[in-house]
């Protein structure tokens, strides 16, 4: 694990090789989307979720993020473009088409709360995913039946058409007010590269509450941060794949 020395920010660099890595092996391209959560992640695993936890990725595009993450906690994941339902390992649902998640993490949360279970769900969905009409239905339901569930929103700022706040007007201000208006009982917009910052994750108590990660669509690899592609295949590119590599040695 290597530091840089701004904003606090920390770079996850095993975390980062073994996606670049896997990637390339396995031709897969939503590297930058990955790159933009995994510290999130990571620090949710490692720092914020107890045993009668549970956290779903909505953003299946980010799925090689979750793969690096579960592979240190010793679950056996396979690959893929998408994370497909793999509960033994720590994959709580079928992601990829967006919008999906967050209702199936309401579903999870009103499902614990039946059986008195204690368990929180934490979901992360993508910026632009909060597009999708399902997620704002699933926070109504949300805050109508009380469920302890927490959102991470990966604010990256980028979708596969462009910049988010020149296609649908998503930046910190709309986020917030419209997270509030939907009910989450407390919003935080944090550096999602920052274990000080992250620590606000796990500050967050009961019921519906919402933070907000200010990130860098491919940080910690260069092609990637300037860029900002929401596909890269490493194939196509290996002089910029040594590269990556030689930048998270």
């Amino acid at each position: 694990m290597g530091a840089r020395n701004k904003m606090g920010e920390i770079i996850n660099k095993q975390l980062r090789r073994r996606i670049i890595e896997k990637a390339y092996a396995e031709n897969l391209e939503h590297n930058s989307s990955a790159l933009s959560c995994v510290d999130a992640i990571a620090y949710l695993y490692s720092n914020v979720l107890r045993e009668q936890d549970m956290f779903i990725l909505s953003k299946g595009h980010g799925a090689m993020a979750l793969y690096a993450v579960l592979e240190t906690q010793g679950k056996k994941v396979k690959w893929e473009m998408h994370p497909e339902h793999d509960e033994a390992n720590g994959i709580y649902a079928t992601t990829g088409s967006l919008g999906h998640g967050l209702p199936i993490a309401v579903g999870r949360a009103y499902a614990k709360k039946l059986r008195g279970d204690n368990g929180r769900v934490y979901v992360l969905t993508g910026d632009g995913e909060m597009e999708e009409g399902s997620v704002w239905e699933a926070l109504c339901l949300a805050n109508r039946f009380e469920v302890n569930l927490n959102l991470l929103v990966d604010w990256n700022k980028y979708q596969v058409a462009g910049n988010v706040e020149q296609i649908a007007k998503i930046n910190r201000k709309s986020l917030d007010e419209k997270l509030r208006a939907f009910g989450c009982r407390t919003v935080f917009t944090v550096n999602g590269h920052s274990p000080e910052a992250l620590q606000m994750i796990g500050q967050m108590g009961d019921g519906l509450n919402a933070v907000v990660l200010d990130t860098i669509k491919g940080r910690g690899v260069k092609i990637l941060e300037d860029e900002r592609p929401h596909g890269f295949s490493w194939k196509s590119h290996p002089e910029e794949y040594k590269k990556a590599l030689e930048e998270l040695r």
